[in-house]
């Protein structure tokens, strides 16, 4: 390997081009597919309460409902645990903004709890210092495939009488003292968007182990029509949100691979943070001991620019990727940042949510919450593209982060050694 930075024209540390375009699939896909076009059941049936059945298992849940995207799922998760207009939901800034579209679609007003300093995930703390009289839910989202404490947001949540719900959308196959994401709270929402570790392109399915929460979650997908008559008359009603068994087919083969993908990824989440453990400038987010399986979404690390001679996040990134390692700086914002809650929706008529029209409505243009502000400005993320590498291909990604830490000099200058 160059010792000369890539950027200055040395050689790429990875040299390996062994990774898998993204999504993956082989003949089961194609073969299940075809079963379904002959088969004349294209809308939501058997292989849907197939995936259902098998994913709400997977997880450690009793019900899972299928639905159109994770945002819908979150929604319905909200419904379902009959959350509304006039209720708050205490959630994460550090999160997709479909985190906040799902519980403001199901009427209610978004209350944000700033993440732990050394975390990715909302900080217990915080939520209770955020509860108020109007609070009704705590919404927590397992950021990148690791899993919140759990059992402190329980106590908390029990203590003072509020429902857990879970963004479990980085979640499939993670761990939370041996027991699936998305099984904790009342109800939970998980997404298989192209980019998401189990894809079908789109679509959604959200988990629950209470059977009459189930019921409401099923009218909200499915156009108010009741699975278990169990959900209120006044409950059956909702939009068409359902998944098509085209989807569930593909989600059917992409399930029975993720549990050997989650290994790898688990494996070289384990080997990129053994190698950052040894700079002082580079600190993996930490993960609870409590978390015993992570699905790795996304890897993020903290990056300290003064422990690199001043080399700004960017300029590192820079580097990184010239030495072939596809790294990013994550989220630049906290989501509260995004024109949604900065219009001033007080000085027009067009009020599309209800915290919009409150008297007592958040003024979220002055929020400002320093972990998650932090974390925007100094996170260094890889996806779990990359860390789906074999073992050799990591190896050099591994040596490519030593490689720029070694010459981050350098970087200042724009020369090479």
């Amino acid at each position: 390997m160059s010792s000369r930075l890539a950027l200055f024209g040395g050689e790429p540390a990875v040299t390996r081009d062994d990774a898998d375009p993204w999504p993956r699939f082989d003949r089961a896909e194609a073969s299940l597919l075809m079963d379904v076009l002959h088969s004349r059941n294209w809308n939501y049936g058997p292989k849907c309460r197939e995936l259902e059945e098998t994913f709400a298992r997977f997880q450690d849940a009793g019900f899972g409902l299928v639905c159109s995207g994770g945002t819908n799922a979150l929604e319905a998760a909200c419904r379902g645990a009959e959350i509304g207009v006039g209720d708050e939901v205490i959630t994460s800034p550090f999160t997709f903004h479909g985190t906040c579209m799902g519980i403001l679609a199901a009427g209610a007003t978004v209350t944000f709890a700033d993440i732990a300093p050394d975390t990715d995930n909302i900080d217990p703390d915080a939520i209770e210092a955020a509860i108020t009289p109007r609070t009704k839910a705590i919404m927590v989202v397992h950021f990148g495939g690791l899993a919140c404490d759990m059992r402190r947001i329980q106590t908390i949540a029990d203590r003072h009488g509020l429902v857990v719900l879970e963004d479990a959308c980085h979640g499939w196959g993670a761990t939370y003292m041996e027991k699936g994401l998305g099984s904790w709270g009342l109800a939970s929402g998980f997404s298989f968007q192209q980019s998401k570790n189990i894809t079908s392109g789109e679509g959604g399915i959200a988990l629950t182990n209470d059977e009459e929460v189930a019921d409401r979650i099923g009218c909200v997908i499915n156009s108010g029509r009741s699975r278990f008559d169990r959900a209120p008359a006044e409950m059956r009603w909702g939009g068409n949100h359902r998944m098509t068994d085209f989807t569930a087919a593909i989600l059917l083969c992409q399930l029975k691979r993720v549990r050997q993908q989650t290994d790898i990824r688990e494996q070289n989440a384990a080997m990129l943070s053994r190698t950052l453990s040894r700079f002082d400038g580079i600190e993996p987010v930490r993960r609870l001991p409590e978390a015993t399986r992570a699905s790795w979404h996304i890897y993020s690390a903290r990056y300290a620019p003064d422990e690199f001679e001043g080399v700004s996040r960017e300029r590192f990134l820079q580097a990184l990727r010239a030495e072939g390692v596809p790294a990013s700086g994550g989220y630049t914002e906290p989501v509260y940042r995004n024109p949604l809650f900065q219009n001033d929706w007080k000085a027009g008529a067009y009020r599309p949510y209800a915290w919009t029209t409150m008297d007592e409505s958040p003024d979220y243009r002055n929020l400002h919450l320093p972990n998650v502000e932090a974390a925007s400005a100094d996170r260094i993320w890889l996806s779990q593209r990359a860390l789906l590498a074999t073992e050799e291909r990591m190896k050099e990604v591994c040596l490519a982060f030593e490689k720029v830490g070694a010459h981050a000099d350098e970087l200042n200058t724009g020369n090479a050694a």
